[in-house]
């Protein structure tokens, strides 16, 4: 999601990302536990039957449930190294749609709190019609997200950070159109994000006074774009095979809300393909641009793991990278990855910043009993810093 400061807080893992995949594991957990029940009984309805035939994939088989809470814990070095929190999740009567890869329809709420002081509560709701042709996604959240930024300010030192405290409030919503039969999804995504920043310029420097007039006080995003996506993975949450590849091609603007005019494509591709019946493969590729007058949060930056966020931003940035998992003994597997990344003023200036890497390892454990989710732990290192991450589903 190209909220910012939502991705930041939620970690990864990609609450924007990481509390919808709370959400769906609810989701999961819950349709496996009606499914214990149906299985306990002579006659089946439509979905549990279908349950049974796709065991191993996201589902729409999902039954009338109750609000059902999973706990969050957070990892992101931005944000403090650690915190927590809870998702509540309440699981809608499926549709009955006649596409066995319709997502559930799910509301839920979040709350969360990290070491740093940052916290952030929102709700969400995701709901599909006629047949999955149509999607709808949309989500609202306010919080205080404490980060560190770095800029080139202070004369023999190559980086110089600061430190700011963000009062957000916003909301993203979405609705995508399924093209024809096919796995190619378009349609309108609107963000708005507000902010009042406040820089904390207690360093003992003086030119960091400059730097206030621009950070300091209220700021607004409002951004309309364009999202086109195709999605052929053999399961949503932990995918084995199949490509995620797309675009959102956004547009800030005054008249959408916002105090700025500027240009911010975002282009990604994931690919995961199986070597053998134990050995699986990904690659990945995130491009995200911009153009115009653009807030200092809202600049693209370098994403991988072990990498704090926020920490190498620039006008553009580009991100490539690699994981291997090795399915070694029933539902364990390890897996190993390695990844770099660039961000620069402008594309012109490729060759001549660094290169940011990163590379790790992880331990994963599958929930045949939730649909064959993913769940487990990485270890990260990177060009200066080192993190640790949980995972519930893909982290690729």
């Amino acid at each position: 999601m190209n909220f910012e400061i939502l991705y930041i807080f939620t970690t990864k893992s990609k609450m924007g990302i990481l509390i919808l995949v709370c959400l769906l594991l609810c989701v999961q957990f819950s349709a496996a536990q009606e499914d214990e029940k149906e299985k306990t009984q002579k006659a089946m309805s439509v979905e549990s039957t279908l349950l049974k035939s796709k065991i191993d994939t996201l589902h729409p088989a999902i039954k009338k449930g109750s609000i059902i809470p999973v706990p969050i814990i957070i990892t992101e070095p931005a944000l403090g190294g650690f915190g927590g929190g809870l998702a509540l999740g309440y699981l809608h009567s499926n549709r009955k749609s006649l596409r066995k890869d319709t997502p559930p329809t799910i509301s839920g709420i979040f709350g969360g709190i990290t070491a740093n002081n940052s916290w952030l509560v929102g709700g969400g709701h995701s709901h599909s019609w006629d047949n999955d042709r149509i999607r709808y996604l949309g989500g609202l959240a306010k919080g205080v997200v404490n980060l560190t930024f770095y800029d080139n300010l202070i004369p023999n030192r190559e980086d110089s950070s600061f430190d700011v405290e963000m009062d957000v409030w916003g909301t993203i919503q979405n609705i995508a159109f399924r093209i024809a039969n096919s796995n190619l999804f378009v349609g309108p995504q609107y963000t708005y994000l507000s902010t009042k920043n406040s820089l904390d310029v207690n360093t003992g420097h003086p030119r960091l006074d400059s730097l206030a007039n621009s950070v300091n006080g209220r700021s607004r995003l409002g951004m309309l774009g364009l999202l086109v996506q195709y999605d052929s993975r053999d399961n949503t949450m932990s995918p084995n095979k199949g490509l995620y590849a797309g675009g959102t091609f956004y547009y800030n603007a005054t008249f959408f809300g916002g105090d700025t005019n500027f240009f911010r494509p975002l282009i990604y591709a994931k690919y995961y393909f199986a070597v053998s019946e134990a050995v699986y493969g990904g690659i990945r590729f995130d491009g995200q641009f911009t153009s115009g007058d653009v807030p200092f949060y809202a600049k693209p930056f370098v994403a991988l793991r072990g990498v704090p966020a926020m920490r190498y931003q620039g006008n553009d940035a580009l991100v490539a990278e690699t994981q291997w998992r090795w399915q070694f003994y029933k539902g364990l597997s390890v897996l190993g990855f390695v990844g770099t990344g660039k961000a620069m003023d402008k594309l012109s200036d490729f060759g001549d910043q660094p290169w940011i890497y990163n590379y790790g390892g992880g331990l994963r454990y599958a929930l045949k009993q939730a649909f064959g989710v993913r769940v487990g732990a990485d270890v990260a290192w990177s060009n200066e810093d080192f993190a640790w991450y949980i995972s519930v589903g893909s982290s690729f």
